[in-house]
């Protein structure tokens, strides 16, 4: 075995790229000396380093906790950083698990939502909903899609995965009255029940809504369905109408598959106008 390598085959050896090895040596955490051509060589202590600091910066510890860790190189501080390592290992398995389940449930509700049948209107009750929301006036997919980048940036410490997230946007009945259709006042995301942080709650009472499958060019008329049944019932809104997607562009690029719900709370007598 050689007693020193070259910055090429330290690289190589590594899998790290010549500057990445530079720039250790500019943090101290290694100490190559150099050659009689000027050449970079590199120990086998300087390995031995190497080990530690590729091993430790996969489990994302940062260069200057390295170099702490390596300045002063005991028993102690080995068990130290090994248990260290241990707590964050454990933290990792606990957000793996906590993303398998997140992921389970996603596949289970896809499922049920491609298996189930649109159409037909029915009355739920629904619990509060606290969401987050961005006011903004929305008349294109364009605008949408800005609107909910803002969004989620806005509560990207809240909502990490889009793709699992129910989101929705809220059309104004005073809009559709007068034959604005399309026209939506703001979007919204609908967080856990329990969540501590959110912009407002949509009211919990009873709700009539429907689903429908296929393009969103379908919105109006299947609002004005929506409506119309309200009021063929003998009952009234209080809100604004929401639309909430199921299964969409994040989902799938065939509008066919699309699933989007339509939900409009109705008045009684403990019900207030939260919109």
């Amino acid at each position: 075995m050689k007693d020193h390598y070259t910055i090429h085959e330290i690289a190589e050896l590594y899998g790290i790229g010549p500057d990445s090895l530079r720039y250790y040596e500019r943090l101290g955490l290694i100490k190559p000396k150099r050659g009689e051509n000027g050449y970079r060589l590199y120990s086998l202590s300087d390995i031995y380093r190497l080990t530690i600091i590729r091993d430790l910066r996969q489990l994302g510890f940062t260069t200057e906790h390295i170099r702490e860790y390596l300045n002063g190189l005991s028993l102690d501080n080995t068990i130290s950083m090994l248990q260290d390592e241990r707590a964050l290992i454990q933290r990792r398995q606990k957000e793996l698990r906590e993303a398998e389940r997140s992921i389970a449930r996603r596949i289970r509700d896809l499922n049920q939502y491609r298996a189930m049948q649109p159409g037909e209107i029915a009355l739920i009750t629904l619990p509060d909903r606290p969401c987050v929301r961005l006011n903004t006036d929305i008349a294109r997919d364009e605008e949408f899609d800005f609107a909910i980048k803002k969004l989620h940036h806005m509560h990207n410490d809240t909502i990490r995965d889009l793709g699992s997230q129910t989101m929705g946007a809220a059309l104004s009945p005073k809009d559709l009255d007068s034959g604005r259709y399309g026209l939506f006042r703001s979007v919204f995301f609908v967080l856990p029940t329990g969540a501590q942080r959110y912009d407002f709650l949509l009211s919990g009472g009873q709700y009539a809504h429907l689903y429908y499958r296929g393009s969103y060019r379908k919105c109006q008329s299947q609002v004005d369905l929506l409506r119309r049944w309200v009021v063929d019932s003998g009952l009234s809104e209080s809100g604004d109408i929401l639309e909430l997607y199921h299964i969409d562009n994040r989902h799938t690029a065939l509008e066919d598959e699309f699933l989007t719900e339509l939900q409009v709370r109705l008045k009684d007598d403990a019900a207030s106008d939260i919109y």
